[in-house]
């Protein structure tokens, strides 16, 4: 087991998107580390596992362009992660190799049989009954077909990303809709090259899927990869899109039933608390 610990002491993550270097959150303590039983992706937990009182409950995210390393978006899956969850993101941290979309269920077996092992600093300290998958880009193709075909999954997160009309890439296809849980989509507004496969995703989704589809309006930042479509997955603590995510998983996975106004387009908290945000909902 490798690991390196993301704290308040001025260690930094290197952001493989982007080629900058960011300071880690200024948070918890985190660690990230690869683990012997799950060699091909990269665990985010608290530092002190023996301090953990309340179970943590399993997010699992997909990488962008389902090839960047795990490490690619630290800073974001480290604010999550000290936010009370297990985060495990594909790739291991310095790994650029294809990701698919079994990667993410390899991720939510391995947090079940390390819950339930008495020899694993996990035991007993994971809620396996409360997992969401999430991902950017491509890896949000991905956690949109395995969020549809794994009913372990009580939540998908798709960031910057929506099912292309033709389907094929990361697995996706539009038949995915059909059997997908509650579900957001998160844009960086028109500028998001995946704004268009969002929008198409969020009209045809069918009745009884719960669904949101919030835009944080990143039009300065301009178009392509690196643009509004990289939202503020790279930004200080994460930006806007943790603190939006984290709402989100509260109210998915702990039951915080009062942050379901936070994306509601009458109510709309995440736009009462910063006039870049856009919301819309259906079926709830």
């Amino acid at each position: 087991m490798k690991k390196l610990t993301i704290a308040t002491t001025g260690v930094l993550l290197t952001s493989f998107l982007t080629g900058c270097v960011y300071d880690a959150p200024d948070r918890a303590d985190v660690t990230y580390e690869t683990d012997d039983n799950l060699p091909r992706h990269t665990v985010y937990r608290p530092t002190d596992m023996a301090s953990v009182t309340s179970p943590l409950p399993v997010v699992a995210w997909g990488v962008g362009g389902c090839t960047l390393p795990g490490t690619s978006v630290g800073v974001f899956l480290a604010e999550i992660t000290a936010a009370g969850y297990l985060v495990v993101s594909d790739n291991n941290p310095l790994a650029t190799n294809p990701t698919n979309s079994d990667m993410m269920l390899e991720t939510l077996d391995w947090a079940e049989a390390q819950n339930s092992d008495p020899s694993s600093i996990y035991y007993r300290k994971l809620d396996t009954e409360n997992m969401a998958l999430m991902g950017h880009s491509c890896g949000g193709l991905q956690a949109l077909h395995s969020g549809a075909t794994d009913p372990r999954v009580d939540t998908v997160i798709a960031v910057g990303s929506g099912i292309f009309e033709s389907g094929g890439l990361g697995g996706a296809s539009k038949e995915d809709l059909l059997t997908l849980p509650s579900t957001l989509w998160m844009n960086g507004g028109p500028e998001d090259i995946a704004y268009p496969q969002a929008e198409s995703d969020f009209a045809e989704v069918p009745a009884y899927v719960p669904a949101v589809w919030a835009n944080y309006d990143l039009t300065e930042r301009g178009s392509g990869l690196f643009g509004a479509h990289n939202g503020t997955l790279n930004d200080e603590a994460g930006g806007e899109y943790a603190r939006a995510s984290i709402l989100w998983l509260d109210f998915m996975l702990k039951g915080k039933s009062d942050n379901q106004a936070q994306f509601m387009q009458d109510s709309c908290g995440l736009c009462n608390a910063d006039v870049k945000w856009t919301v819309q909902s259906k079926h709830w």
